[in-house]
């Protein structure tokens, strides 16, 4: 087994390319996700049990989509494209972006959909069945816990919560209202990401002895010289929960609800939940008992706008001594190419006492190569699976069936990226209870937990 901390052998090197399987084209969340689309030829969903009564197969599901920038004119975008669904409401803040999704919907699908500026209008339509959340990442569980209270399944991008408290909420929100859940994280309907986490599952690489986890780095930087709010733009509503600020110019830019401390954590969590995601997917012994969190991080700019964590290094101990490495791509860039030539910006690797597994958006490896040409590994365990990300949320929607990023994973591996954070500003050890979804050391951190709220916007 190669770990990282044992040198290459030639002979290692030379076989280091023969245990890669590269995916073409890695340009991307959309790109990723139009490649594995356009290659499907018809969606494999292994089924679990009916979780509500069934809908007529004909009935489109009418989907309504709660922010349409970068992000979501991507998700409207790959939607449309959806047989079963047909989007019939849109909601963003910025009038310019919704007029544009609302063309954008006649364009495809030959018919108007109505325009909000207030998402919560669009809630109180009960011909929507569903609703698409793409918002800046502070407003994702405030918009999703008001969709699950007005009846609406939900899919919402990642990350989560921008606390801990917030996550809690919303998996009670949905478990006390039985909504479809889907979260953002598109990686699980690439097939050999599938395939290594079932190699994982039924024991090739021996029994799991450490993963490594890391993700792209994050920046600093950002204006923060005061400009008019732009025309169209309402303000207040696109700020939302948030601390009121003036306007500036990288604000009210995705950077800006990327790495500015009043809307979300960083990548950290905003790249660091698809790598995370693949981790939970692959393993339980995060809720098998307490963990134990330590870690460093820094803050290039923390008088700046991008105010986030930038670059992390962070050692997790599950229960049982299972233990993780979690890093920004800076950090992991030489302990993974130790092991890997294909070297991405995000993956996960699991190692075992027989070997190990390494999986990403752009690539795949194996200690084994022989592993990744089976179709079907040996061994019972199998995971929920479905070839295309965006119909198989359709198909939750209206079959009831569970979703193949459901909450409770959502919620599990979110919670990994806020606790490195409360373990690198802490600047000590953080002990996690996960079934009493409580720090118990140091005890006085649970107050960070939840952050104050402007207004009336309720995240709980």
């Amino acid at each position: 087994m190669l770990g990282t901390g044992n040198a290459l052998t030639p002979n290692m090197k030379n076989d280091i390319q023969l245990r890669e399987i590269k995916i073409a084209d890695p340009t991307g969340r959309r790109g990723f996700l139009g490649g594995v689309i356009a290659a499907a030829v018809a969606p494999k969903f292994i089924r679990s049990r009916v979780l509500g009564g069934e809908t007529a197969p004909s009935r489109k599901i009418q989907l309504g989509h709660i922010g349409t920038g970068g992000q979501g004119s991507g998700l409207l975008q790959n939607f449309l494209g959806v047989e079963g669904a047909v989007s019939v409401a849109i909601a963003d803040p910025y009038q310019q972006r919704r007029e544009a999704a609302g063309r954008r919907v006649k364009a495809s699908q030959g018919h108007e959909p109505k325009l909000y500026n207030d998402f919560r209008e669009l809630l109180a339509d009960k011909s929507i069945d569903a609703v698409i959340i793409a918002t800046p990442d502070h407003w994702h569980v405030p918009v999703g816990l008001a969709a699950v209270r007005a009846g609406k399944d939900v899919y919402i991008e990642k990350p989560l919560g921008h606390t801990l408290a917030q996550n809690r909420a919303m998996l009670d929100a949905c478990r006390k209202t039985g909504r479809i859940f889907q979260y953002g994280t598109q990686q699980r309907s690439q097939e050999l990401l599938k395939r290594g986490i079932e190699l994982v599952l039924n024991g090739y690489i021996g029994d799991l002895q450490r993963i490594e986890v890391w993700a792209p780095a994050g920046t600093g930087g950002g204006s923060l010289d005061p400009i008019p709010v732009p025309a169209g733009l309402d303000y207040d509503l696109y700020i939302g929960p948030a601390p009121m600020k003036p306007c500036s110019a990288d604000r009210i830019t995705s950077n800006g609800s990327w790495h500015c401390s009043d809307y979300a954590l960083g990548f950290i969590a905003g790249w660091g939940a698809h790598p995370l995601d693949i981790a939970i997917w692959g393993m339980d012994y995060d809720q098998k008992g307490p963990a134990k969190f330590r870690g460093t991080g820094e803050f290039p700019t923390p008088t700046a706008l991008f105010d986030t964590c930038a670059t992390w290094d962070v050692n997790i101990e599950f229960a049982g001594g299972l233990p993780m490495h979690f890093m920004s791509s800076n950090h992991a860039e030489a302990i993974v190419r130790k092991y890997r030539q294909n070297w991405d910006g995000d993956g996960t690797t699991f190692f075992g006492s027989k070997g190990w597994v390494s999986l990403s958006r752009s690539g795949v490896a194996a200690s084994n190569p022989e592993w990744f040409k089976l179709r079907e590994c040996e061994g019972s365990r199998r995971v929920l699976y479905h070839n295309q990300y965006y119909k198989s949320f359709v198909d939750s929607v209206r079959d009831r069936t569970p979703s193949i990023a459901p909450i409770e994973d959502a919620v599990r591996s979110d919670a990994l990226s806020h606790l490195s954070l409360l373990a690198i500003k802490s600047g000590g050890e953080v002990v996690w209870d996960p079934q009493g979804y409580r720090i118990l050391s140091p005890a006085p951190l649970n107050a960070r937990m939840t952050s104050e709220v402007r207004g009336q916007w309720e995240q709980s």
